[in-house]
């Protein structure tokens, strides 16, 4: 069995959003977070993200899109050779 070389992680709060017709705006609120943090999150530039304000962003997403909004919806894993 190989082991893959490279493991990223990567945001994915972006799509997740687009995809629900959520803004940035709304989230924030909704989240009671700063804005240039959720900023960070949703351009994929934050490298140490803190794991209350992620909870905060997908409890919020959870209530505003009645969907059940995971981690994997927010970040996900892409496995390099």
């Amino acid at each position: 069995m190989d082991i893959p070389e490279t493991v990223t992680v990567v945001w994915k709060l972006k799509e997740t959003m687009d995809a629900h017709g959520v803004t940035r705006y709304a989230v924030q609120k909704e989240a009671k977070i700063a804005m240039n943090t959720l900023r960070g999150m949703y351009d994929g530039t934050t490298r140490r993200p803190d794991l209350d304000v992620l909870g905060s962003i997908i409890g919020a997403l959870r209530r505003m899109t009645g969907q059940p909004i995971t981690l994997t919806d927010v970040l996900t894993l892409e496995i390099g050779e």
